[in-house]
């Protein structure tokens, strides 16, 4: 029965995950479609709905999934999970700064690409979709870095700072540098609180998805209705509301096995989808944009078919990258040659 669980809540896990991929390619997605003036405003709406979710989600699982890593010695954790990210990072942004200058202007970022110093610029500042590798990277290092301090006390202070963050009560520019003060608080908790909490769920999803959906639900109303709520306490509120519903949604979705099969295959296959999809997005977008033209109508088609090709497409690549001898892409050499001989 205990072997059950286990494997139930990885399944669960990997669902939620998926999800959250999922829902940050239909951001990218209607972000392009909006420069393009073809986004469908139910869409639009949505995604704006589901703000305070997305990354919260990701960044909770992460830090679950991170928090075995925390007990290793320091040199096998910066060899085995620091040095990992870093080589992900300058891989893909170099990537993408190549495919921004040569391929394609980005619409949204147009100067990316423009300037060789971007690529050094770019460890202290990133500005581009792959910040959120940089930002594990961070979080994992102070994570580990905290470990001694108390617990709750440490994560009473990063929710504060999330707070004064999403409300703008600190001055700060640029929306990565941003980003790293709102979402810590969140890979803090799934590392260090993360296993009681998944069982609480596992054992009532239903429960916890029913009261995560009415409570989001009441947030909004009270925020964008009422304008009742501090904008910075109702972000955090959303976010711990909106964790709640789709993780109960998560463990139900597990009970079926088809769709358990679907998502959790995007879970476990989260980084390809990551690193790639704003690239095909912007060019597939750039492409439609140019033959139907302004006609947000049209969008309700598009934007689903951008968002499955995207998905798809960066799947494709990476498998085809494994095949044709360009796993470095996705994993340093040394590490790729023992993922082979292990398998």
């Amino acid at each position: 029965m205990e072997q059950r669980q286990e494997k139930t809540r990885i399944e669960w896990l990997d669902i939620a995950k998926g999800m959250s991929i999922i829902l940050v390619v239909i951001y990218h997605t209607l972000l392009y479609h909006q420069f393009h003036a073809i986004a469908p405003d139910l869409y639009a709406r949505f995604s704006a709905i589901m703000t305070p979710i997305r990354m919260p989600l990701f960044f909770t699982v992460s830090g679950f999934l991170a928090a075995s890593a925390m007990r290793a010695p320091w040199s096998d954790f910066l060899r085995r999970k620091i040095w990992l990210l870093v080589y992900l990072f300058a891989i893909w942004s170099t990537a993408r700064w190549l495919f921004f200058r040569y391929v394609q202007q980005n619409a949204l970022v147009p100067t990316e690409g423009s300037d060789p110093y971007q690529l050094l610029e770019m460890w202290w500042a990133p500005n581009t979709g792959i910040w959120f590798i940089w930002a594990l990277a961070i979080f994992m290092v102070a994570t580990k870095l905290l470990q001694s301090t108390p617990h709750a006390i440490t994560i009473a202070i990063a929710a504060i700072v999330s707070i004064l963050t999403f409300g703008d009560h600190l001055p700060i520019d640029l929306f990565t540098h941003r980003n790293v003060l709102q979402y810590f608080v969140f890979f803090l908790f799934g590392c260090w609180y993360g296993r009681s909490v998944v069982h609480l769920i596992t054992a009532r999803p239903l429960l916890t998805a029913l009261g995560g959906f009415l409570l989001f639900s009441a947030l909004y109303v009270l925020r964008w209705r009422l304008q009742a709520v501090d904008k910075g306490s109702w972000a955090l509120a959303s976010s711990i509301a909106g964790l709640a519903w789709l993780c109960g949604t998560a463990v139900l979705l597990s009970r079926w096995e088809s769709v358990r099969n679907a998502f959790a295959y995007f879970g476990r296959n989260t980084l390809p989808v990551y690193v790639t999809h704003v690239m095909i997005v912007s060019l597939l977008v750039a492409t439609i944009a140019a033959a139907i033209g302004e006609n947000a109508t049209l969008g309700y088609l598009t934007a689903p078919l951008v968002v499955v090709v995207a998905i798809g497409l960066s799947l494709a690549i990476r498998a085809v990258a494994d095949r044709g001898g360009a796993g470095w892409l996705y994993a340093p050499p040394a590490r790729r040659r023992r993922q082979v001989v292990a398998a």
